[in-house]
């Protein structure tokens, strides 16, 4: 049965920061039919963090919709622009000095026929909600995601930890960057909903909050509320999230 998609973003600074370091972004080929939605969260410094989230969601929509790559398979094309990404950034960090070893998280859903494709690399992350169920699909690339692992900290722990922003895997900080790209793609049923956000918005709202607030609001809303209540709570971050609702 076809589908149709319904996408909405919503980005902002949030109340402590001067500027916004995060990014987004989503497009529709108008030949294959092909959707792709970004998410980054850039550091590095206020110009330099919004430049290197803003190349990473440039290059990756560029080498995703590259004509001459539309042969190739997705979870490939998803790989080499995410790699793509973090060349660009080191090639800006080396033309500013000021601006060296900036870098950022990006999580992307390509999303072609009935299958939803999943990169990413850092700490933004991807839920997918269905059956009245929220489900997170991708794992940090942190730290306290590590010692969550090894058994060193539990759940609690983590929320609270002082090394939480401490990122093992970003885009743009080394020459080489390895990123995750799910096996197999996410078959889509009508009444999905996909959701990606930076760290501004799961680090102040719990999972089973994002769940209500998505499941009972049209995309837009959904999207206005998770970040009015990001700021309600002290907004300490800049707060970006992104939602895709599966209809029929």
């Amino acid at each position: 049965m076809p589908r149709n998609f319904v996408i909405a973003h919503r980005t902002d600074t949030g109340q402590q920061r001067k500027e916004n370091q995060d990014a987004c972004g989503f497009w529709r080929d108008t030949v294959s039919g092909d959707h792709l939605l970004v998410v980054a969260d850039g550091m590095g410094g206020a110009a330099c963090g919004s430049a290197a989230s803003q190349l990473a969601v440039t290059v990756v929509q560029q080498h995703f919709f590259n004509p001459e790559l539309q042969q190739v398979a997705i979870n490939d094309r998803l790989s080499q622009a995410l790699i793509r990404a973090n060349e660009a950034i080191i090639q800006q960090s080396e033309a500013n000095p000021h601006c060296q070893g900036m870098g950022t998280t990006c999580v992307i859903v390509a999303i072609a026929g009935r299958h939803a494709f999943l990169a990413h690399v850092g700490d933004s992350r991807i839920y997918l909600i269905r059956d009245q169920r929220i489900a997170r699909l991708t794992k940090d690339h942190s730290l306290v995601q590590r010692m969550l692992d090894d058994g060193l900290i539990d759940e609690e722990e983590a929320a609270s930890h002082p090394q939480k922003n401490v990122l093992q895997r970003a885009i743009g900080p080394r020459a080489e960057v390895v990123p995750e790209v799910r096996p197999e793609p996410l078959e889509l049923q009508t009444g999905d909903l996909l959701l990606l956000c930076t760290d501004g918005l799961y680090g102040l709202i719990r999972d089973e909050e994002i769940f209500e607030i998505v499941e009972h609001a049209a995309p837009q809303q959904a999207c206005d509320a998770l970040v009015n209540l990001a700021n309600e709570r002290g907004g300490p971050d800049n707060i970006t999230v992104a939602v895709c609702k599966v209809e029929a």
